[in-house]
């Protein structure tokens, strides 16, 4: 995906107000990416994800994912929101091979791609439990299974793990990181979690305060050098300086 020169206004419900929640974005995502977006609360990185996803239509700027515009919705860009968007009248298998039914898949075809998914996010026993009945960490793999199954060729995460607790976090960023290892996925995730950044990406872009703008790009490695655990990397002298690099950049973009 590359975006150039990106900006978007919001115009005020009275029209004589204008929000400029981002401003000159420009971005190069490659295949198999893991970009990780931080930044503070207001800074526009939703608005950029619901962009790049087709939900909403820059106001200046271009986006394109390999060599076409961006202009809607569209199966190869997959999203995952913080609260899991499930169907509460169907099952689990029913959710997740929602996407392949409606696209008119062979129904062979979407059958097994449904039970793969549900596999690889651990739920295959789960599969004619309806939403309710599940955890919110297991309500959130249905959605990741969900947007996978139409296999996309890039995956956008918008906070998925927010609202669990810490236990069932670390549960999801080590399946996330498995199934990016395993697909070869492109994945944009957003987060406020410097840490959740620096062991699931293989980039991190920090946005400054509205209007958005990235202000610090880098290329990391602890995902990729992690097995089983983030803890494997997570005390390297590099990750603690990167840490507290970070850190330090959001705090003074904070007072700017």
């Amino acid at each position: 995906m590359t975006i150039r020169d990106l900006s978007l206004r919001y115009e005020g419900t009275d029209h004589s107000r204008e929000t400029l929640a981002l401003s000159g974005v420009n971005l190069d995502i490659m295949e198999g990416d893991f970009v990780c977006v931080l930044g503070p609360s207001g800074c526009g990185k939703s608005t950029l994800l619901n962009i790049m996803a087709g939900l909403l239509q820059a106001t200046e700027g271009t986006i394109e994912m390999l060599g076409e515009p961006v202009t809607g919705v569209d199966w190869k860009r997959a999203v995952v929101f913080q609260t899991p968007t499930l169907y509460p009248w169907l099952d689990v298998y029913k959710n997740v091979a929602f996407g392949p039914d409606v696209r008119g898949i062979d129904k062979k075809e979407a059958e097994d791609r449904a039970k793969t998914y549900l596999n690889l996010v651990g739920l295959a026993d789960f599969a004619h439990a309806r939403p309710y009945e599940l955890s919110g960490g297991m309500r959130q793999r249905v959605a990741l299974a969900r947007a996978l199954v139409n296999d996309p060729k890039m995956l956008l995460m918008d906070e998925p793990f927010g609202a669990l607790d810490a236990f069932t976090r670390n549960t999801m960023q080590d399946l996330i990181r498995k199934i990016w290892k395993e697909t070869k996925k492109t994945v944009f995730l957003i987060t406020h979690d410097v840490d959740e950044a620096l062991t699931l990406g293989t980039r991190i872009i920090a946005m400054s305060p509205r209007p958005g703008r990235i202000i610090k790009e880098a290329e990391i490695g602890f995902t990729l050098q992690m097995e089983d655990s983030q803890e494997d990397a997570r005390y390297s002298p590099e990750y603690i300086h990167l840490r507290k690099e970070i850190l330090q950049l959001m705090a003074e973009g904070q007072k700017g």
